[in-house]
């Protein structure tokens, strides 16, 4: 991965084990190299997995909680908001931008928001 260009998913391992940063990732070893500190480590991918989307995670990026119902849970950032909702055998996710909506089904993982939130406004989903 390009230096100074994280994904979020590398920074919330930066800031839940306190790795620095991918420095390299080998497809053909199917390995990536990660440095933690001073030392860098080459973890298989098969070890290395999506981080679910919950709302602990979506407290630590600046999402605020503001309606919690059975049904549904609505978390926002600014004028960008994500509504959980269970509807008989279905759930799903409402994203909302200015004038864009989208309804997502099987948003399970962090990384998944991050590529709608990008899409959407146009800024990546960082730390606050």
């Amino acid at each position: 991965m390009k230096s100074g260009k994280e994904t979020l998913f590398w920074q919330i391992l930066k800031a839940r084990k306190g790795w620095e940063t991918c420095l390299r990732l080998a497809g053909a070893l199917k390995k990536a190299r990660i440095a933690h500190g001073e030392n860098e480590f080459w973890y298989d991918l098969q070890h290395i997995f999506a981080v679910p989307l919950e709302s602990e995670i979506l407290s630590e990026l600046g999402f605020t909680k503001t309606t919690a119902e059975e049904n549904l849970a609505v978390y926002e950032r600014g004028p960008f908001s994500i509504r959980f909702v269970r509807e008989h055998n279905d759930s799903f996710s409402l994203l909302h931008y200015r004038d864009e909506t989208r309804h997502v089904h099987n948003m399970d993982y962090l990384h998944q928001l991050q590529h709608h939130y990008r899409a959407m406004t146009n800024f990546e989903l960082s730390w606050p």
